[in-house]
C-alpha cells in the first residue's frame, strides 16, 4: 500500500467501529481481547467518544490510523470550555514511521475545530505531541497519607458497595464538590468505568448521597481513585475502608490541589508526590484561542473585580503561535474586541503554544512567562498574574481517555 494514498475521513460508528476497536487493541491490548471488553462496555460505548470529531485514514479501504474524539465541558474557574480529549492514537504495525499519523493528527485538529472545540487535552508519549502545538497541561499529584494520621470517628452512617456506574444523584455531589476547580470535568461523562474500581457510598438520614469513594487495592497500597463529598465524610470512610483491609497508607490519585479535601490534608499529617514531565503525560493545546477567552469574559471580568486593576480601561492583545485576539477591558468588564488593524497594540502578550498554560492557569504565570519568552508590553505585564492566576488544574481519573 502507497502511504501517499491515505485517506482521512471522520468515522462512521456503523461502518468503522469495529475495526477502529480492533486497530486500538492492536495497540493497546495487553490482552488483545480485554481491550475489546473494555471498548465495548465503557471506553468507546457509554462514553463521550465524539465520532463526528474524530479522524480515520483508510489505505485501500482498510483503517489503518485513527486519532480519537472524547468530547467533555472543562471547568476553567466559573467558566465551562468544551475539551476535545485525545486517546487511543494508533498507527497499523506496519505502516509506522512513515508520517500517516501527522497526517492524521493535522487533519484531527482541523475537525475538532470545525466541530466547535475550544481546547484538547491528552496524555500521551515523550517527543511526540509537541510538534502538534501540545504542551504541559499540570503535574500528576498523589496525596499519601499514613492511616494511623487519619481519624479515628465513626463515618455517621452505613456503607455499602456500589459498582463504578454515572448515577445522576453522584454526578450532582461530584459537581457540586468540584464547582470552580479548574480542570475538572462537567459530568456526567461516562456511562460506566470497567476499571476493576470498588465503589463504597454513605448516605445521609434522609437517604441522600452524602459521598463515595472509588477505591483500588494495588501494590500493596489502598489508593482513592475517584471521591465527592464533605471532607470529614471522606477521611472517616476511607480511614475505616483502610483499616478494616489491613492498610498502613492511603494514596489519593487526582485530587485537586484546590478542593476541601486537599486543603483538609495539607492541614494535617501528608506527603504530596508531583509527577512532572517536560513532554508527554498530560499535555494540553488550543484548539480555538477566541472562542477559549470568549468563554472566559466573565471569569477574567470577576478576577480583575477582585484586584488592584478593577478600575482600568483599556484593549489587552492576546496572540499565540495560531491566532491574535483582542479583549476589550472597561473597568472590570471584560469582552472580546476586534485586533487592530494598524498601529501595534500598546497592551500585549504574545507568545507561542504555551499561552495555552495560562489559559488553563497551569503554573504561576510569570514563571511560565519567563521560562518560554513570552512577551508582556504595557500594562499587560501588570494583568498577568490578574487575569491568569495559578489554578492548579486537573482532572479526575474517572474522566480519563
Amino acid at each position: 500500500m502507497d502511504p501517499r494514498e491515505l485517506v482521512l475521513i471522520r468515522p462512521d460508528p456503523r461502518r468503522h467501529k469495529e475495526a477502529v476497536i480492533d486497530l486500538t487493541g492492536k495497540t493497546f491490548g495487553y490482552p488483545y481481547w480485554n481491550w475489546i471488553a473494555h471498548c465495548r462496555g465503557s471506553y468507546f460505548d457509554y462514553a463521550p467518544y465524539d465520532w463526528s470529531a474524530s479522524t480515520i485514514g483508510l489505505l485501500g479501504g482498510r483503517v489503518v490510523t485513527h486519532w480519537g474524539v472524547w468530547g467533555f465541558g472543562m471547568r476553567i474557574g466559573r467558566a465551562v470550555v468544551r475539551v476535545a480529549g485525545i486517546g487511543a492514537v494508533s498507527t497499523h504495525g506496519d505502516l509506522r514511521r512513515r508520517g500517516l499519523m501527522e497526517r492524521t493528527a493535522v487533519a484531527g485538529i482541523e475537525a475538532m475545530r470545525a466541530a466547535g472545540y475550544d481546547l484538547s487535552l491528552l496524555f500521551g508519549i515523550r517527543d511526540f505531541y509537541d510538534r502538534f502545538g501540545y504542551v504541559r497541561a499540570w503535574a500528576s499529584p498523589a496525596y499519601v497519607v499514613p492511616v494511623g494520621d487519619l481519624p479515628t470517628e465513626p463515618l455517621g452512617g452505613r456503607l455499602r458497595a456500589i459498582r463504578p456506574r454515572h448515577r445522576d444523584d453522584l454526578a450532582a455531589l461530584y459537581n457540586r464538590t468540584h464547582a470552580g476547580l479548574t480542570g475538572t470535568a462537567v459530568r456526567p461523562t461516562y456511562l460506566r468505568r470497567d476499571r476493576d474500581w470498588q465503589g463504597h457510598l454513605w448516605t445521609d438520614a434522609s437517604g441522600v448521597p452524602a459521598g463515595y469513594l472509588f477505591t483500588r487495592n494495588d501494590r500493596g497500597f489502598f489508593g482513592v481513585h475517584d471521591c465527592a463529598g464533605e471532607a470529614d465524610g471522606l477521611l472517616r470512610a476511607a480511614a475505616r475502608i483502610a483499616r478494616r483491609e489491613g492498610h498502613r497508607e492511603v494514596r489519593f490519585f487526582g485530587l485537586h490541589y484546590d478542593s476541601e479535601l486537599a486543603r483538609r490534608l495539607r492541614r494535617g499529617t501528608c506527603r504530596l508526590e508531583q509527577e512532572y514531565n517536560r513532554s508527554g503525560g498530560p499535555m494540553v493545546r488550543t484548539v480555538n484561542l477566541a472562542n477559549s477567552l470568549e468563554k472566559l469574559t466573565g471569569e477574567l471580568s470577576a478576577r480583575l473585580r477582585g484586584s488592584p486593576l478593577a478600575d482600568w480601561c483599556g484593549r489587552l492583545l492576546i496572540r499565540d503561535s495560531r491566532e491574535r485576539v483582542m479583549l476589550d477591558i472597561r473597568r472590570s468588564t471584560v469582552r472580546l474586541g476586534r485586533p487592530g488593524k494598524t498601529s501595534p497594540a500598546r497592551h500585549a502578550l504574545r507568545g507561542g503554544d504555551e499561552v495555552t498554560q495560562l489559559l488553563i492557569g497551569a503554573d504561576d504565570p510569570q514563571e511560565t512567562a519567563a521560562a518560554f519568552g513570552l512577551r508582556p508590553t504595557g500594562r499587560a505585564r501588570d494583568l498577568l498574574p490578574v487575569l491568569f492566576p495559578n489554578q492548579h488544574p486537573l482532572l479526575s481519573l474517572w474522566d480519563g481517555f
